[in-house]
């Protein structure tokens, strides 16, 4: 069964964001140009909640919750509605902000390019490798870090201006012109450079050099006044990896897929790709299945251990024949409870595991006294096939109205609203299949098992016995003494009760989920706004070099 396997259950981010740019701007003009606005039509919408905004240079963010309940599409065509009446106030040139639900996707792992090789040649070969991995159906998203584009380079040549006559600022103007598609790009200005993105199809340098300007009466080539060249563009994140920079590509997966299987298949492509490009390394690096791996295994083993201890206490405290018959429908109950995972579309993950761990002691109980009502049966002489039947038929009413009782304690638990409810609705779901499924098993398979297995047994002074009945006598004498001094007895345990909770609640503390152990550190910080990105750079090298020491 290939069910997908998380740390933690998937959830069903219920946001819309509103996404938009205008190149050049400064985050404190983008914010009083457009950001403000949108926030204060979005809060007349009644359907959202908590709104967050991103601002930086020539980009923002807008992020808000949708209240649980609410038709997606509808907000999300109410807040198109808000974007198309603030376009208005926004500039002729600036793009209509884009509003969408957010789809949320899973990160599964980073992929690290390097080599002795031109920028050029590491960007091109990452593309290669995120066109790789967009054929498979389970990933959401993949993308480059450190990505550029090329960028026309046009260094002005001011002794050749000044001997053609030229005023320097209608060359500037011809220039930007040679562009067919308004806008024409970014167009920055440094010292005697000029660089422009064009978008009107690719051209070499020699094309743009031979291009013909008009500047006042004069023609001529912009060759004749400027150098040309192609090189890539200011990068506007940067990626590093042990110390060294570097192309990387982010892998993230949908909600179906499997993170272990996926990584699997990505280490066999960088495989086959580094043969095919030896100059070349492909490392890994944070990959999520290893985390997934070793915390569902832990799980996991937790869950064998807890199988062995429970029957080892049936092999102890009950007869062996009964033991047998009961420990054969566990692997059933899961198996049904697999199946059933797959079937609602839900993943095997911590929390999962957990409802199972917490179910593991329940399973065997239905089995337990249904095998202990059929052994009676068989101990008064009755034949295995009718003491089978009434067996199970006598304690059908009484099995099913205990496993019903558990199963509803756990049910309140999906009428938690919000994240917090779409996290852990999966434990009282996993517990309730489970329970079922044990229930199905205890009157379906168990009566086949126990009418082939199960055997009376010879030894009437086994250990078993023994321990019952000395057991029988201790409980007998406790009850005795209990009732002979009543009104006592129950004045005793209610004070016992009510102080050991009062002395419990008093000195407990509230964690909703323990730590977990760490494998990684985060390191976060913040620069100035208008610090340069090398100079970003130079500070991050610092720490990666005192961290790496």
């Amino acid at each position: 069964i290939n069910i997908p396997k998380e740390i933690f259950p998937p959830t069903q981010m219920d946001k819309v964001s509103i996404t938009g740019a205008y190149a050049g701007t400064s985050a404190d003009i983008l914010d009083k140009m457009a950001v403000q606005s949108i926030e204060e039509d979005l809060q007349n919408i009644n359907e959202l909640e908590e709104i967050k905004t991103s601002i930086k240079n020539g980009s923002f963010k807008i992020v808000a919750d949708i209240k649980s309940g609410s038709e997606n599409i509808t907000v999300l065509n109410d807040v198109k509605d808000v974007v198309a009446a603030v376009k208005k106030d926004l500039p002729a040139d600036m793009n209509e902000p884009i509003a969408k639900i957010i789809t949320h996707d899973f990160p599964l792992t980073l992929i690290a390019l390097s080599g002795d090789v031109d920028t050029k040649v590491l960007l091109q070969r990452a593309n290669e490798l995120k066109s790789e991995l967009s054929k498979y159906k389970e990933l959401s998203n993949v993308s480059v870090r450190g990505d550029a584009d090329e960028e026309l380079d046009i260094k002005l040549n001011n002794e050749k201006i000044k001997a053609y006559g030229l005023e320097p600022s209608l060359v500037v103007n011809a220039i930007k012109n040679i562009s067919s598609i308004f806008p024409v790009g970014t167009i920055k200005q440094k010292a005697h450079h000029l660089y422009i993105s064009t978008y009107n199809g690719e051209k070499t340098k020699e094309d743009i050099a031979n291009t013909i300007i008009n500047v006042g009466a004069k023609r001529l080539k912009i060759g004749d006044i400027a150098d040309v060249d192609f090189k890539l563009s200011d990068e506007t994140e940067l990626s590093h990896y042990n110390g060294v920079r570097n192309i990387s590509v982010n892998v993230n997966k949908s909600k179906d897929g499997n993170a272990i299987a996926l990584v699997r298949e990505i280490r066999l492509l960088l495989k086959e790709l580094h043969a095919k490009h030896p100059e070349l390394t492909y490392s890994i690096y944070t990959d999520t299945s290893t985390w997934i791996k070793n915390r569902l295994n832990t799980v996991f083993s937790n869950i064998v251990f807890g199988l062995m201890l429970v029957f080892l206490a049936m092999l102890i405290f009950i007869n062996r024949g009964i033991a047998f018959v009961v420990a054969l429908g566990i692997p059933v109950s899961f198996m049904i409870g697999l199946i059933a995972t797959e079937m609602m579309g839900d993943s095997m993950n911590m929390l999962s595991l957990l409802g199972a761990l917490i179910a593991l002691g329940m399973l065997v109980d239905e089995a337990i006294v249904v095998a202990e009502n059929i052994y009676r049966h068989l101990e008064e002489g009755m034949q295995r096939k009718e003491a089978v039947i009434t067996g199970a038929a006598e304690m059908f009413p009484a099995v099913l109205t205990a496993t019903l009782t558990t199963v509803f304690a756990f049910l309140p638990m999906l009428l938690m609203t919000g994240e917090m409810g779409m996290f852990i609705k999966i434990i009282p779901i996993m517990i309730t299949v489970l329970l079922l499924s044990s229930l199905f098993e205890a009157f379906y398979f168990l009566p086949l098992h126990a009418h082939d297995f199960l055997k009376l047994s010879e030894n009437k002074e086994s250990f078993t016995k023994r321990f019952w009945t000395k057991l029988y006598a201790y409980y007998s004498r406790s009850l005795h003494f209990l009732f002979r001094r009543r009104y006592l007895s129950l004045a005793i345990i209610t004070v016992s009760i009510l102080a050991l909770t009062f002395v419990f609640m008093k000195n407990s503390k509230f964690q909703l989920f323990p730590d977990f152990d760490t494998t990684q550190v985060y390191v976060y910080g913040k620069v100035n706004i208008n610090n340069e990105l090398k100079d970003t750079e130079k500070i991050v090298s610092k720490l990666e070099k005192i961290l790496i020491d």
